[in-house]
């Protein structure tokens, strides 16, 4: 068994460095084009997996994205977009400095395609499940679905990354 101090120390550290990796990719989330191109990305592929379902969905910008269907006008807000979870993904996975900034690099791609991907079925999913005769309801079911969809998409994305196999160089 490890002692606690260490532990302790190494545990702050991991902390201390998610938090700034995390701020500087908010920052960069936030002051830069990408806020809008994020914006744009998750109510265009949205609005484009509610048309595959069938419903028919048009976009329009004013602070931020709507999407306009029969029965629902739901305003995408920064919260929707993923710029927090964007963020904390880069901090937790450039701040895991047991890794190689290679291995890091990758991860904070893959896991961010992956979001990117997630992002859009999620919102589609709780808007196909709105009722608009059912509006407390159907808030609960957005609240509890976009909870527990990101703590497990977090844990099973940092899990396989952590854990994914690297590749082992031949021993001469």
């Amino acid at each position: 068994m490890r002692p606690l101090k260490p532990v302790f120390f190494a545990t702050l550290k991991f902390l201390g460095l998610i938090v700034l990796f995390a701020a500087l990719a908010y920052g960069v989330l936030v002051f830069t084009p990408l806020e809008k191109l994020l914006a744009a990305y998750t109510a265009h592929a949205t609005a484009f997996l509610l048309s595959t379902l069938g419903q028919v969905v048009t976009v329009t910008f004013q602070a931020n994205p709507h999407l306009l269907s029969d029965g629902f006008d739901a305003e995408l807000i920064p919260l929707c977009w993923g710029t927090v979870e964007l963020a904390l993904w880069a901090g937790i996975v450039l701040g895991t400095d047991n890794r190689s900034w290679n291995r890091r690099l990758k991860g904070l791609i893959g896991g961010t395609l992956v979001f990117l991907a997630f992002n859009p079925a999620r919102i589609a999913l709780t808007l196909r499940l709105f009722d608009a005769s059912q509006p407390f309801a159907s808030s609960v079911a957005h609240d509890v679905l976009f909870r527990i969809s990101l703590v497990a998409l977090f844990v099973v994305a940092y899990f396989v990354w952590y854990e994914w196999p690297q590749a082992r160089t031949a021993a001469a």
